[in-house]
């Protein structure tokens, strides 16, 4: 999705379907701190990203400094919040729904 975006590829669904996705991952997964913690900071970035490159994409289409910047923060809060859910514990409703 963020590469999507990148690309120019603008959509009003991206902010929602990038909350979803955090949120159905996180209800996969025991409650831990660090897990809570890169998940909102994911939120927060590509929320900035995606919310700067809608209104940057409405006025200009070449890409700044700015952007490649949010887009580099965005990718680094995804890959800690990748590595969080990597030394996550799978709670019991994915037992339940015989993911585990």
């Amino acid at each position: 999705m963020l590469e999507d975006i990148s690309r120019g590829v603008a959509s009003d669904h991206h902010l929602h379907n990038v909350h979803c996705g955090i949120e159905n991952i996180l209800a996969l997964l025991e409650y831990n701190n660090e897990l809570i913690e890169k998940a909102d900071k994911l939120s927060r970035r590509a929320g900035d990203y995606i919310t700067y490159c809608g209104v940057a994409m409405s006025k200009i289409r070449d890409q700044t400094i700015d952007d490649v910047d949010r887009l580099r923060i965005a990718r680094e809060a995804l890959a800690g919040f990748r590595s969080a859910v990597e030394h996550s514990q799978p709670n019991s409703r994915v037992r339940t729904l015989g993911l585990a």
